[in-house]
């Protein structure tokens, strides 16, 4: 048991040391370095005030070059993120990425901070063959210039760079197929199990089965990343699907994307309240809304394509873009729904906020999904085919046990707007 702490006593544990200098003192490289790894902490701690994960950019996509591009690629938009260490890493301009290299060149680099030994790294991991791998953002320094040395014993000349360059790299991990062991890679079902899986069990409904007592958290698919080579320097980006070498069936960012946020620490009480569940479901959100983007722009669009097929689990609520009644129920083909009902715009942003800390929608269960269509989206797609203000349709579907947003509403709908009140003829 610690000492009892008596008021006013200073605490030093975990404390940043930094140089003292006074008039004199003779300075050595060592001296220097640990005075910017304390600058670095310091900066690393402020950092972390706000949380980790990805302030701003830092979009990974496939652009129409990268398609082009013989070699597998992707482009990485400029942007900001907070590692778990508290580095920030910045990319200021947009760079194409190529994610399989074709040669063994080793890269110059030196750890920030430091003025040790000069090294090398080689980098990423070959891609070959069929798997899924994460693509990360991580630290990188090189050096620029010349300059002149004393010629005192132990300074290496080949290590005489006049400045440091703070940036990044990219790098790419693969995840063992044991990782996601039982989810196949055939199954139509294996992009939206794999983002679930990263996720966690947090957004299931049976994770608070036991509370307060112990909690099984899982085991996230992202518990695995440090074993494929991801530290806390790092910032997960994206998940790459490969058949081949060449051959990206997916790209998938926001499975590991995740805004900046204040971890949970893992207190399943506090779970239900922190901020990274928050995170979590405006990422499920965008997970959902970026997959069916792909499938709908696909040969053939969403012919084929349901629920309980490509999406054993559904976020809480989102939009389905060119859906409408008559084409409802082939997506929800085998589920139980209501609807499409009529709502307000004006609920539609309330209902979307309250969802992003509902559990996840298992599309095997029979539990009842909500399925609204917005009045004001209808009434502005009923006008002639060639006014560029006519909206495409959509709809919005939700948690049977979200609030019900369809109650039928004095003077705020049109008569074919509006709804009956539940139970009413």
């Amino acid at each position: 048991m610690t000492a009892l702490l008596q008021l006013g006593q200073p605490v030093s544990e975990g404390a940043i040391e930094t140089v003292r200098f006074f008039n004199g003192r003779l300075l050595s490289g060592a001296d220097l370095t640990r005075e910017q790894q304390a600058r670095a902490g310091l900066d690393a701690r402020i950092a972390l005030t706000g949380g980790s994960g990805v302030a701003y950019g830092l979009t990974v996509e496939r652009t129409s070059a990268d398609l082009a591009e013989p070699r597998a690629s992707v482009t990485v938009r400029a942007g900001v993120g907070v590692a778990p260490s508290g580095l920030v890493l910045e990319l200021a301009g947009d760079q194409r990425i190529a994610l399989v290299r074709e040669d063994s060149t080793s890269f110059a680099v030196n750890q920030p901070g430091t003025f040790g030994p000069c090294g090398s790294e080689a980098g990423g991991v070959y891609v070959a063959g069929e798997g899924l791998y994460l693509l990360a953002v991580a630290p990188a320094r090189v050096s620029a210039g010349r300059a002149q040395v004393n010629g005192l014993p132990g300074d290496p000349l080949s290590c005489n760079a006049d400045r440091d360059l703070a940036g990044v790299s990219f790098r790419l991990f693969e995840i063992p197929p044991h990782a996601y062991g039982g989810i196949s890679p055939t199954e139509a079902s294996f992009r939206n199990r794999i983002a679930y899986r990263c996720f966690g069990a947090r957004v299931r409904q049976r994770w608070v089965t036991h509370l307060p007592g112990k909690v099984d958290s899982g085991g996230s698919l992202a518990d695995h990343f440090a074993a494929c080579g991801l530290t806390d320097d790092m910032l997960p980006l994206a998940l790459v699907h490969f058949t081949g070498a060449l051959d990206v069936t997916f790209l998938d960012m926001w499975a590991v994307r995740r805004e900046l946020t204040v971890p949970d620490r893992g207190d399943p009480l506090a779970s239900l309240t922190a901020p990274a569940r928050g995170a979590a479901g405006r990422a499920m959100l965008a997970q959902f809304a970026g997959h069916l983007g792909e499938l709908a722009a696909a040969p053939g669009g969403l012919a084929g394509v349901s629920a309980r097929t490509h999406f054993p689990q559904l976020p809480p609520c989102g939009l389905l873009p060119g859906l409408d009644a008559g084409t409802a129920g082939d997506f929800f083909a085998g589920m139980t729904y209501r609807g499409p009902i009529h709502i307000n715009a004006a609920q539609l942003e309330v209902l979307m906020r309250e969802s992003l800390t509902a559990p996840a929608i298992d599309t095997a269960d029979d539990g009842v999904v909500w399925v609204y269509a917005v009045a004001e989206n209808l009434i502005a797609a009923a006008g002639a085919l060639a006014d560029p203000a006519r909206p495409d349709p959509y709809l919005v579907f939700a948690r049977g046990d979200l609030g019900y947003r369809g109650d039928a509403r004095f003077n705020l709908h049109r008569w074919n707007y509006a709804n009956f009140a539940l139970g009413g003829s």
